[in-house]
């Protein structure tokens, strides 16, 4: 079922992706849809909004989403937000919040700042690091200790060392340049890093539930 809902004078805090600017934004649009499976075992909704930036007035899309199972100590629906686009994999309640800020930190100089943006992506790094228990003297040792650990696969890790390997050029080479096209890929490295380590897991223990209902659903 699909429900068009008039729009509010509602406003949202939002980290603009286009700018880097996190600023209070008006909402433009919005859709609601409410869905269920077909034997009414399982529903939920998804609530579509659009946020317009005060300061370069782009766009934002934002969702919340909720299903069954997703409610709190009392028994309140949580919604798991996000913003869909620009696309942005780390925003919702599975990352921890000293990580989200360290990233966007990183965000807010991108296309501004370039060596900057690529120091912050690398502090990111480390807060990753940090809070998932990497042993080792420095980040490089860190990062080693999460491949020979099985916490990084291969391609994890070669994105990591990237990182890693950039931020400290940027920052022991005043005239070490990287092109924005470069900067934008780092960041997309390290989006992955975050959606692997983080996002991902949470995405799987939430299909789950719903996996369980499917397969009963089709027992014979």
């Amino acid at each position: 079922m699909t429900d068009n809902n008039n729009l509010q004078n509602e406003q949202k805090v939002l980290l603009c992706l286009y700018c880097g600017n996190k600023t209070r934004m008006d909402m433009v649009g919005q859709h609601t849809h409410h869905w269920e499976s077909d034997d009414e075992s399982f529903r939920g909704y998804d609530k579509h909004k659009m946020f317009a930036c005060p300061v370069c007035g782009k766009v934002t899309f934002h969702l919340a989403y909720w299903e069954d199972g997703m409610y709190g100590r009392n028994h309140e629906m949580l919604e798991e937000e996000k913003i869909l686009y620009p696309i942005n994999s780390i925003d919702g309640n599975a990352v921890p919040i000293k990580i989200r800020n360290a990233y966007e930190a990183a965000l807010k100089n991108r296309n501004i700042a370039n060596d900057t943006c690529l120091l912050a992506l690398r502090k990111t790094l480390e807060v990753i690091c940090e809070d998932k228990g990497a042993v080792g003297k420095d980040l490089y040792h860190k990062v080693a200790n999460f491949r020979e650990n099985g916490v990084f696969p291969e391609s994890i890790y070669q994105a990591s060392e990237y990182v890693r390997e950039l931020g400290n050029r940027v920052a022991h080479n005043a005239g070490f340049h990287v092109s924005i096209h470069d900067v934008d890929t780092i960041i997309d490295f390290v989006e992955h890093i975050i959606v692997y380590l983080y996002a991902l897991p949470q995405m799987l223990e939430r299909f789950e539930r719903r996996f369980k209902v499917i397969i009963d659903n089709n027992s014979d």
